[in-house]
C-alpha cells in the first residue's frame, strides 16, 4: 500500500512537471518574452518616388521601303550598241546607262542643218537685196523680152494690114496676136522683177522668210533631242535594281529598262490601330527597329496619316521618313514602330516591379521605421519601365523594389 502512493506521487510529480515544461508558466515567460527581439528582419531593396517625364509607346510592324522608285524607259527605239552599268551599282542623275544605235538619227538632223542653212541665207539674200550682178542680169532679162515684143509687136502691125487686104486668114493674125500677148506678158514680169530687186525685199516677203528660218531651227532641235534620246541617262540618283539590257537587245519606250530605287532616305509603312490613330501626326519623331538589323535603332519622322482605313484591315496606314545614311535598311524589310500615344511630364514615378494587385486594388511597400508598411496606390501611364502615380506616395518615399513579393505589412526589414 505504501509503494503504491508512492507511485501515485511520483506519476502527478512527473505530470505536474511536464505541463510546467510545456504550457505552463514557465513556457509562457518565454513565449511572452521579447519577440521582436527573437525574429529575424528580411533583408530589401529599395528605390525612392521621383518625378520624371514618361511615354507610353506600342510596338507597330512596319515594312521598309525606298522613299523613290523610278523606272528606267527609253524615250526611243532602237537596238543597244553598248552598256556602261549593271544591276546593282549605285550611278548619279544623269548618268549614261546604255547607248541605242543612232544612224538613221543622225542623217535627220544633218537634213536638218542644211535645211536650216539655207533658210538663214535666204533670209539674208532678202534683208541685203540683190548684189550689182544681180542687177545687171535682170536688166539684160528686161531688154531682151523688150526687143522680143517689139518685134513680135511690129510682125503683128504687118500681118493686120494684109489682113484687111484680104491677103491672109483670120487664124495666121490670130496666131501672131498671140505671140504679141505672151511677148508682152514676158516684158511686164521681168519689169516686175526688176522694179523688185531695185526696190529690195517687201516687209511681207521678209516675214515669210523669217518664218522658214524659225520653223527650220525647231525641226533642228527636234532632230538633236531625238538623237539625244539614244544615250539613256538614270532619272534619278540611287540604286540600279532590275537591269535587264544587253549589247545587241531592243530598247522600247513601252518597256522599262530597269527601276532606281533612291535607298537615301527610306519609308515604313504601317498600320495603325483606330484606338491609337489621332495620337499620331505628321512631324512627330519615331524610333524604329529592323530585324534583319538588330541592336540598331533608327530615328524616323511621321509624314503622313491617312485619315481613310484601309478597307481589308480595318486600320489606318501612316508613313514614316527614314534616313538611310548607312544603307543598312533595304527595300523590303520588317522592321517595328514604336509610337508614342501618351505623354506624362514631371509626375511622381516608381518602377512597373514595385507595384503589386491585391485584385484591381494596386499597392506598394514602403519603409517606415524598420518596417514595410503596405500603401495603396492609384496609377497612371505607363512606358513598361516605369509607371507614374497618381495618389497614394510622396516624393522621395523608399518603395521596395527588392524582396517586396516576400514581405507582409509590419514585418521587420533590413534595407541593404
Amino acid at each position: 500500500m505504501r509503494k503504491l502512493f508512492v507511485v501515485l506521487m511520483l506519476i502527478i510529480a512527473v505530470t505536474a512537471i511536464g505541463f510546467l515544461l510545456t504550457r505552463g508558466p514557465a513556457r509562457e515567460a518565454v513565449t511572452m518574452g521579447d519577440t521582436e527581439t527573437l525574429a529575424p528582419s528580411l533583408a530589401v531593396e529599395v528605390v525612392e518616388v521621383a518625378r520624371g517625364d514618361l511615354k507610353e509607346t506600342v510596338a507597330i510592324n512596319v515594312t521598309f521601303a525606298p522613299e523613290s522608285t523610278v523606272p528606267v524607259i527609253p524615250k526611243t527605239s532602237g537596238t543597244v550598241t553598248k552598256v556602261l552599268v549593271t544591276t546593282g551599282n549605285r550611278v548619279q542623275k544623269g548618268q549614261t546607262l546604255f547607248y541605242i544605235d543612232d544612224t538613221h538619227l543622225q542623217l535627220q538632223v544633218k537634213q536638218a542643218e542644211a535645211a536650216y542653212e539655207m533658210a538663214c541665207a535666204n533670209l539674208a539674200q532678202g534683208q541685203k537685196g540683190a548684189t550689182e550682178e544681180d542687177l545687171k542680169q535682170i536688166e539684160s532679162t528686161v531688154a531682151q523680152a523688150r526687143a522680143s515684143y517689139d518685134n513680135v509687136a511690129a510682125e503683128y502691125e504687118r500681118m493686120a494690114k494684109l489682113f484687111a487686104k484680104e491677103m491672109i486668114s483670120r487664124q495666121q493674125l490670130d496666131a501672131v496676136a498671140l505671140q504679141k500677148e505672151i511677148a508682152a506678158s514676158n516684158l511686164t514680169a521681168a519689169e516686175a522683177r526688176l522694179t523688185a530687186v531695185q526696190k529690195g525685199a517687201t516687209q511681207e516677203q521678209l516675214d515669210i522668210l523669217q518664218a522658214q528660218v524659225k520653223q527650220a531651227k525647231s525641226a533642228l532641235e527636234l532632230a538633236r533631242l531625238q538623237l539625244s534620246y539614244t544615250q539613256v541617262t538614270a532619272p534619278i540618283a540611287g540604286v540600279l535594281a532590275q537591269f535587264s539590257v544587253e549589247e545587241g537587245s531592243m530598247a522600247s519606250p513601252t518597256a522599262p529598262a530597269g527601276v532606281i530605287i533612291d535607298d537615301r532616305n527610306m519609308k515604313a509603312h504601317a498600320l495603325v490601330p483606330e484606338s491609337y490613330v489621332n495620337a499620331l501626326k505628321p512631324g512627330d519623331q519615331i524610333l524604329l527597329e529592323a530585324k534583319a538589323v538588330p541592336g540598331t535603332s533608327f530615328t524616323g519622322t511621321i509624314t503622313a496619316v491617312t485619315p481613310l482605313a484601309d478597307q481589308t484591315t480595318r486600320q489606318f496606314p501612316v508613313e514614316i521618313s527614314v534616313v538611310n545614311a548607312s544603307s543598312l535598311l533595304k527595300a523590303g524589310m520588317m522592321g517595328t514602330a514604336h509610337l508614342t500615344i501618351r505623354e506624362a511630364r514631371n509626375q511622381l514615378t516608381v518602377p512597373v516591379e514595385t507595384v503589386l494587385y491585391d485584385g484591381e486594388q494596386a499597392f506598394v511597400y514602403v519603409v517606415e521605421g524598420g518596417r514595410a508598411v503596405r500603401r495603396d496606390i492609384t496609377t497612371g501611364l505607363s512606358s513598361g519601365e516605369s509607371v507614374v502615380v497618381t495618389a497614394g506616395l510622396d516624393e522621395g518615399m523608399p518603395v521596395i523594389s527588392r524582396g517586396q513579393h516576400q514581405v507582409k505589412n509590419g514585418m521587420l526589414v533590413e534595407v541593404r
